[in-house]
């Protein structure tokens, strides 16, 4: 039996609710049975990679229409190395969890490459993230950053010992993500690294003042790769900015056998076109490859 106070136990709790909401699908609604069929999709062994390991749900709130999800890869009661990975606009529960799931189990493998022995990943899509008219506002961001100050908070509390944590963050949730960390103030969450990709921005009050993040400076980094006319839409549109922190490649590395990435979207690789564009958080990428190495406090490359 997991232990009570451990993220075993939490998961355990969390796969009997699953198996009991399972038992009633026909009678949810329609979201509600498309967040329960991904769910079940994504901890299926073999849906995904099989050096992926086994998937941890944490929960899944049917408690509103739109369903709230966050699964683990990796041991969150052991990891050295914890990564939050939070995903943007129009990338919700009911819709790409399989996929966002697939894209932490991705870092995961990553982290492992370098050098990482025991690293954690959660795909979090704990809330409703806003359809491409909401992006140019902050208010669903504000409605997600009690939801992820609940669930740092809690990560705190099981993990006392203070691993390694990120956030690693696409596209709109580079604003939640900003948001949540400005609000750290009196909390005993520590976040020692923040990623963002193909960010439409953050609010202007914190782009002019990044030390309100509370993460090092040094550890803060962002990437916009070439065509990504979303992420420049959304900064003009919306009137937010960048943060100022240092830029990472996600260029070409030849050397390092890695590829660009181009566009907005995470994940553009298919196996039919495996010579095709490439995302954020693709396989064999300079972005994914610099992921890895910034979220577990590394230097990335180039």
């Amino acid at each position: 039996m997991p232990l009570p106070g451990s993220y075993a136990h939490l998961s355990s709790t969390a796969h009997t609710r699953f198996e009991s909401l399972c038992a009633i699908r026909g009678r949810l609604r329609t979201t509600h049975r498309q967040a329960l069929d991904g769910t079940a999709h994504a901890l299926r062994a073999g849906s995904m990679d099989p050096a992926i390991p086994a998937r941890h749900l944490l929960y899944l709130d049917l408690s509103a229409r739109e369903p709230l999800v966050a699964i683990a890869v990796g041991n969150l009661d052991t990891a050295t190395h914890v990564t939050w990975q939070l995903s943007g606009t129009g990338i919700r529960a009911r819709n790409a969890l399989w996929g966002s799931v697939r894209e932490a189990g991705q870092l995961y493998l990553e982290q492992q490459r370098v050098g990482i022995d025991s690293p954690a990943v959660v795909a979090w899509l704990g809330y409703r993230s806003p359809n491409m008219p909401g992006a140019l506002l902050n208010f669903s961001a504000r409605r997600g950053v009690k939801i992820l100050q609940r669930d740092l908070e809690t990560f705190t509390s099981l993990r006392p010992d203070g691993p390694h944590v990120a956030l690693e963050a696409h596209s709109y949730a580079a604003t939640l993500a900003a948001q949540v960390l400005d609000s750290q103030a009196g909390s005993t969450v520590r976040i020692q690294a923040l990623a963002t990709i193909g960010s439409a921005g953050i609010p202007g009050y914190l782009s002019r003042r990044p030390s309100r993040l509370k993460v090092p400076e040094e550890r803060i980094y962002e990437a916009i790769a070439p065509g990504d006319r979303l992420a420049w839409w959304g900064r003009l549109l919306s009137g937010r900015g960048l943060m100022g922190s240092q830029s990472f490649n996600i260029a070409a590395m030849p050397e390092w056998g890695l590829h660009a990435v181009s566009g907005h979207n995470t994940s553009q690789m298919t196996e039919a076109n495996p010579l095709g564009p490439r995302g954020y958080r693709d396989p064999g990428t300079t972005s994914l490859r610099n992921l890895a190495l910034i979220t577990t406090g590394q230097r990335p490359l180039g």
